[in-house]
C-alpha cells in the first residue's frame, strides 16, 4: 500500500509542481506589465485587477482540475485528461493576456502592456504538464492531433485579432514586412548551415566508424569547435574572409565578405557538425552484427548490404543528430543577427539596445516557434524512417 502511494505521488509530483507554479504567481505576482509609452517606465498589474472574476475562477479552477487529475486518475485516461487541461490552460493564458491588453490599451492608447511574471509562470506550468505527460503517453497520435488543435487555437487568436492589444503584435504590426524578410533570412541560413553539416558530417561519421584510426582525430576536431564561443568563432572568421574577398575579387562577387551571411554559414555549420557526426557514428557502431551476416548469408555484395541493410537500420539514429543540429542551429542563428547576416536576432539585439521588452519577445517568441516547428518536422522524419513505422510502411507499399 505504501510503495502504490509513494509511485502515486512521484508520478504526480511534476503535475503539483506546474500547478503551484501557476496558481502562486496567478495569485500573487503581475499578470501584464505596462508602460504608458515606449519610453516610460513599466508598471506592474495583477489579474484581479485586470480580469473579469469568472475569468480569474476560470484560470484558478482549471488548474485545480490538473491537480485533482493528477491525484485520482489512472493512466492511459489520466494522461490525455492532462494533456487536454494542460493544453487549455496554455491557451486560456494566452487568450486572458490578450483580452487583459484590450482593456489597458482601451484607456491609454498609447500603452505598451506585454505578459509579466504570473502570466508566463502559467505558460510554464502549462508546459511543464504537458512535456511529463507527453513522454509517457504512447499514443502518438492523440498527442499530436492535439497540439496541433493548440496551434491552430493559437493561430486564431492572432489572425481575429485577440492578441493585437499586446505590444509585440502592434511591434509585428509597425515591422511585418521587416519581419517576414528576417524570418526568411534566419530560415535560409539554418536550413544552409544545417544542409552543409549533412553533407560533411554524415561521410565523417561514416569514416569515423568505418576507419578506427579516424575515430580519434574526427571526434577531437569537431569537440573542440564546439567549445569555441558563438561571437568568438564569428569574430575569428571575419579577417580571413574579408581577406579572401579583396585578394580573389571572383569571391567578392559571389557574396564572400568578412561580414553578412558567409561568415554565418560557416560558423553555424561548424557548431551543427557534432551533433550529426556523433550521431552517424553511433548509429552504424550500434547496428547488430547478427543482421549485417544475415545480409551477407544472402549473398548480398558491400554496395547492397549498405543500402538494404545497414542504412535502413541507422536512418532513424542520423535523423535524430540531424533533429538535434536543426533545433540547436535555429538557435544560435540569432547571434549572428550581431555580423549583419539578418534573422529574428535583429530584433532581439534592436531591443536590447532599445531597452524594448516587445521587441525582445518580438524575435525571441518566434525563434522558439521556428525552433519547435523544425523540431516538429525532423521528428515525423525520424518516426517514418524508423523500422515497423506504420508511415514507413504504408509509403514502402506498392
Amino acid at each position: 500500500m505504501n510503495e502504490t502511494k509513494t509511485g502515486t505521488f512521484s508520478r504526480s509530483l511534476p503535475v503539483f509542481v506546474g500547478v503551484a507554479i501557476a496558481i502562486a504567481g496567478f495569485l500573487f505576482l503581475d499578470f501584464l506589465s505596462n508602460r504608458p509609452s515606449r519610453i516610460s517606465g513599466a508598471s506592474g498589474i495583477s489579474a484581479f485587477e485586470i480580469l473579469e472574476p469568472v475569468e480569474a475562477a476560470a484560470v484558478i479552477g482549471i488548474n485545480l482540475c490538473m491537480a485533482a487529475a493528477g491525484l485520482f486518475l489512472k493512466p492511459p485516461a489520466r494522461q490525455k485528461i492532462l494533456l487536454l487541461l494542460s493544453c487549455l490552460s496554455l491557451f486560456l493564458y494566452v487568450f486572458l493576456a490578450g483580452r487583459g491588453a484590450e482593456r489597458v490599451v482601451a484607456d491609454l492608447p498609447m500603452a505598451r502592456v506585454f505578459p509579466s511574471t504570473s502570466a508566463w509562470l502559467g505558460i510554464l506550468g502549462s508546459a511543464v504538464v504537458f512535456s511529463t505527460e507527453s513522454s509517457t503517453l504512447p499514443d502518438r497520435f492523440f498527442k499530436s492531433a492535439l497540439s496541433g488543435l493548440l496551434l491552430c487555437a493559437l493561430a486564431a487568436l492572432v489572425f481575429y485579432g485577440q492578441l493585437d492589444g499586446l505590444s509585440v503584435m502592434r511591434e509585428y504590426a509597425n515591422r511585418s514586412g521587416r519581419f517576414w524578410q528576417e524570418g526568411a533570412s534566419h530560415i535560409f541560413l539554418s536550413a544552409s548551415a544545417v544542409g552543409a553539416a549533412i553533407i560533411i558530417g554524415v561521410p565523417l561519421g561514416f569514416a569515423a566508424f568505418s576507419r578506427n584510426r579516424l575515430e580519434k582525430g574526427v571526434f577531437a576536431i569537431t569537440n573542440s569547435l564546439q567549445t569555441i564561443p558563438s561571437l568568438a568563432l564569428f569574430g575569428l572568421l571575419i579577417s580571413p574572409l574579408a581577406w579572401l574577398s579583396r585578394t580573389y575579387p571572383f569571391l567578392a562577387s559571389l557574396g564572400v565578405k568578412g561580414i553578412g551571411s558567409t561568415p554565418a554559414l560557416i560558423a553555424l555549420c561548424i557548431y551543427a557538425l557534432l551533433p550529426v557526426v556523433r550521431n552517424t557514428y553511433t548509429a552504424f557502431k550500434i547496428i547488430d552484427p547478427a543482421v549485417i551476416d544475415a545480409g551477407k548469408g544472402m549473398g548480398m555484395n558491400r554496395l547492397q548490404l549498405f543500402f538494404t541493410v545497414e542504412l535502413p537500420v541507422a536512418l532513424p539514429v542520423i535523423l535524430g543528430g540531424i533533429r538535434i543540429a536543426g533545433v540547436q542551429t535555429v538557435g544560435n542563428t540569432v547571434v549572428a543577427a550581431l555580423i549583419g547576416a539578418g534573422g529574428f536576432g535583429q530584433f532581439i539585439f534592436q531591443g536590447l539596445g532599445e531597452a524594448a521588452p516587445d521587441l525582445i519577445l518580438l524575435g525571441a517568441i518566434s525563434t522558439v516557434l521556428l525552433a519547435l516547428a523544425a523540431d516538429g518536422l525532423l521528428g515525423a522524419l525520424t518516426e517514418i524512417a524508423r523500422p515497423g513505422s506504420r508511415r514507413r510502411q504504408e509509403v514502402a507499399r506498392p
